[in-house]
């Protein structure tokens, strides 16, 4: 997947940046870091789980 592709732009971009966020007033900073570590080891494997 690329940085500049649509699903970077409006998924990870604009949508985890929203979740990270809201989550900010209710979780503590290590759970969000840790929430965003997952979600981008997953967008970076949507495109090819080998890398």
């Amino acid at each position: 997947m690329i940085f500049n592709s649509a699903v970077f732009i409006y998924f990870f971009i604009v949508v985890l940046t929203v979740c990270y966020f809201f989550a900010a007033r209710k979780t503590p900073r290590n759970i969000q870091n840790v929430f965003l570590l997952i979600v981008s080891y997953i967008f970076y494997g949507w495109w090819d789980w080998i890398f």
